[in-house]
């Protein structure tokens, strides 16, 4: 979405009196995707006419899209408060932030406010979506936390200890803690979808059941579809993987979290250039260095001949103790790298080597 904020009617001021000149290089600087350019000129375009509300606006979208989402709002709340508050675009810009920072209650009193203000306005469909998107976030939480205290510590423990087991390569173990966990808690989606992954790693089929019970039941469940589209593609099954990838494709969630486990199993399916765009847009974030990040980043850039990128981003995620970065990194020295070497697996050990 172009976020470029224009003002449908504005004075003109000569340019030596106004940061005129300098918005609209800014503009054109967010257009080209040189966004460390356009707040530049932004930032000088505020300096010089600090009363002009739409460049302060325009530098908080271009914020937003460098994941300085508080920084955004900062800005977007002054022009509310100080210069004016009839721009009614603010709390669409404020609630999208609000949203990526997981604050999903003031992005949806954002949201409701800006609908309220203008209901027919430019961004309302975008503003409809965005309350869509969060009322899913927002039961996902509410059915991971419907237990009481003492139960929820219990079960965040088990369902912790039961990632761990999966990730250290301990599947079998990690399938009776599983087990109790849907026994106490039957809706605990994520349990049976981590249940599925283990048995399928153990050559057990009855993986795709546990998926199907799961879609059954809570009909589009992201990570069902995500296990299934992995599941198809390691049997080389790619025809039914197909339309499970599809449909992850189409899924842009707010979660950071939610947002780099799509992106690796994107990347684990073969999908380079859409898992390079997305985790390219997690480069910013609280997330951006997290060591699958940068591996997984590393090899979606390859497989789209950015080799220097790659190297950079696996010699980054090595350092961070990724033994699968290191691994590619060391290869690529010696120069007997090949490509469909080069794969990024989500199950994969990504313990400190």
């Amino acid at each position: 979405m172009d976020v470029t904020y224009e003002p449908k009617k504005q004075n003109i001021i000569p340019f030596f009196q106004s940061g005129d000149y300098f918005f609209h290089r800014g503009v054109i600087a967010y257009r080209k995707n040189h966004l460390q350019r356009a707040v530049k000129l932004l930032e000088r375009a505020v300096k010089l006419t600090e009363q002009e509300p739409v460049f302060h606006i325009q530098l908080a979208a271009v914020l937003a899209e460098m994941g300085q989402y508080e920084r955004s709002n900062e800005i977007l709340e002054a022009v509310l408060e100080e210069l004016d508050k009839e721009q009614s675009e603010c709390y669409f810009f404020m609630a999208n932030n609000y949203a990526y920072l997981g604050l999903f209650e003031k992005a949806e009193r954002a949201a409701q406010t800006y609908l309220s203000l203008c209901p027919d306005g430019d961004f309302a469909n975008d503003t409809n979506d965005l309350l869509e998107l969060l009322t899913f976030e927002k039961e996902e939480e509410d059915e991971e936390w419907e237990l009481s205290e003492p139960e929820s510590d219990q079960y965040l423990l088990q369902h912790e200890k039961a990632r761990h087991l999966l990730k250290e390569g301990f599947v079998e173990d990690a399938i009776p803690v599983l087990q109790a966990i849907i026994e106490e808690h039957p809706t605990c989606w994520a349990a049976h979808n981590r249940l599925a992954e283990a048995l399928f790693r153990l050559g057990d089929e009855s993986a795709f059941d546990v998926c199907e019970s799961i879609l059954e039941n809570d009909r589009g469940n992201l990570f069902a579809l995500c296990n299934l589209a992995v599941f198809f593609t390691k049997m080389d099954r790619f025809a039914e993987a197909r339309p499970f990838i599809e449909a992850i494709r189409s899924v842009h969630p707010l979660d950071l979290e939610h947002r780099l486990k799509l992106a690796q199993v994107l990347c684990t399916v073969g999908e380079y250039e859409e898992a390079y765009e997305r985790l390219r847009d997690l480069e910013k974030t609280s997330i951006g260095q997290n060591r699958e990040r940068l591996t997984c980043f590393g090899v979606s850039a390859y497989h789209l001949d950015k080799e220097a990128k790659a190297l950079q981003n696996w010699k980054k995620a090595a350092k961070l103790g990724s033994r699968r970065a290191a691994d590619l990194y060391a290869l690529s020295m010696v120069d007997v790298l090949r490509k469909h070497e080069v794969t990024y697996d989500l199950w994969e050990d990504e313990a400190d080597y």
